[in-house]
C-alpha cells in the first residue's frame, strides 16, 4: 500500500437504479467514497478512502477493491447489513431517494476520526462527504487540526433544518465547502451563487464551489476574490447520474496538488461526466484512468477561462483550437 496523498471519507452503499422511461439495475455499487476515490485515482494515484462495510458486503466487491489496489484497513466493518437505497428518476431529471435499510445505521456506517488508519493521517489532502452529522464534525474537527492539510467538506442535505448553526461550525473549520445547489437553498434560502459563496466564504473557506447538476459549477476563490462558471464536460451519454457530484468532488481535491482551482474543477467536470454514462461506479471501474486523465488534457489545451464584463470567468475556445 502506498500512503495515500488524498484520503475521501463517506458511505458505501448498493443501489436500485430506476430510470424515467421504466429501465432498472439492481444492486448498484455505490456510495460517496467509492466514486470520489476512484474518479480521484484518475488524476492521483495515491488516494484513498475510509468507509465502514456493512457484514454482508459481497467477498466479489472487496477483491475487486483490492486488486483496484485500494486498502482494506479503510474499511472497518460493521455489524449490520450495508446501506440500501433505491433511487427513482423523474422525467424532469429530479430523482428520489428511497432509503430501504434501518434509518440508524446510517450512522453506524459513516465514518468517524477513530476509524482512520495512521498511515492515512500524513495525507495533504483530506475530503469530507455527505454522511450523518456527528461523524462529519468528528472528522472535521480531528482533520483540521493537523498542519499542511486541505481539508474539503461535501454537506448532507437532510440534516440541514435544524443544524444550521453545526454545519455553519464546520465550515468555518474547512479550506474548501461544495454544496449541492439543493444544500445551498436549505441552508441560506438563496439562489444567487455569487452571494451565497461569498457567504459561505466570510465563515472561512478560501474557496466555495456550489454544484449545479447539468448546469456545472460555480467556483468562487476567496483569495483571488475570483469567481469562475464551470461547464459540464461534453462526454458520452448520460444514463445515470448517481455520484456525479461526488466524482466531481474526488477529481477536484486529487488535482489540487498542483493545478489552480479552476482547472482542478475542469478535471472534475471530466469524471463527473464519465460516471453518468453508466451505472453505479462502472463507468469509473471500466474506463482506463489515463483515458479520463487524457479527455482532460485535451480539454484544457483547447481552452481557457476569460474575465468578463459582469466580473466572472468562463471557459472558451483558446485561438487556434
Amino acid at each position: 500500500m502506498i500512503d495515500p496523498s488524498l484520503v475521501c471519507f463517506g458511505n458505501f452503499t448498493i443501489d436500485d437504479v430506476v430510470l424515467a422511461d421504466g429501465q432498472r439495475r439492481d444492486g448498484c455499487t455505490g456510495g460517496d467514497a467509492l466514486y470520489a476515490t476512484l474518479a480521484a485515482r484518475a488524476f492521483e494515484q495515491a488516494s484513498e478512502l475510509v468507509a465502514p462495510i456493512g457484514n454482508d458486503m459481497p467477498p466479489d466487491i472487496l477483491a475487486r477493491l483490492e486488486e483496484l489496489g485500494l486498502s482494506l484497513a479503510g474499511m472497518p466493518q460493521r455489524d449490520v447489513p450495508n446501506l440500501h437505497n433505491r433511487v427513482d428518476y423523474k422525467a424532469d431529471g429530479s430523482r428520489e431517494w428511497t432509503l430501504y435499510s434501518n434509518p440508524d445505521h446510517f450512522d453506524v456506517l459513516s465514518p468517524f476520526a477513530r476509524d482512520i488508519p495512521p498511515a492515512f493521517l500524513d495525507a495533504n489532502r483530506f475530503l469530507v462527504l455527505a454522511m450523518a452529522l456527528p461523524a462529519q464534525e468528528s472528522l472535521i474537527g480531528h482533520l483540521s487540526a493537523r498542519p499542511d492539510t486541505l481539508v474539503a467538506l461535501d454537506p448532507q442535505e437532510d440534516y440541514i433544518f435544524g443544524n444550521e448553526s453545526r454545519l455553519e461550525a464546520m465550515i468555518a473549520k474547512t479550506d474548501i465547502f461544495m454544496p449541492s445547489e439543493e444544500e445551498v437553498v436549505r441552508l441560506t434560502g438563496l439562489r444567487d451563487w455569487p452571494k451565497a459563496a461569498r457567504q459561505f466564504a466570510k465563515l472561512g473557506p478560501r474557496l466555495v464551489i456550489i454544484k449545479l447538476g447539468a448546469n456545472g459549477a460555480y467556483l468562487y476563490d476567496k483569495e483571488r476574490d475570483a469567481s469562475f462558471e464551470i461547464p459540464v464536460f461534453d462526454g458520452d451519454m448520460v444514463v445515470d447520474t448517481t455520484g456525479a457530484g461526488d466524482s466531481f468532488c474526488g477529481a477536484f481535491m486529487a488535482m489540487m496538488a498542483g493545478e489552480a482551482p479552476e482547472c482542478a474543477a475542469l478535471a472534475g467536470a471530466v469524471a463527473a461526466s464519465v460516471t453518468v454514462s453508466g451505472y453505479g461506479v462502472d463507468p469509473l471501474l471500466t474506463t482506463p484512468s489515463n483515458v479520463i486523465a487524457q479527455r482532460y488534457e485535451r480539454w484544457r489545451s483547447q481552452t481557457h477561462f476569460v474575465l468578463e464584463p459582469d466580473g466572472v470567468h468562463r471557459l472558451r475556445p483558446s485561438d487556434g483550437a
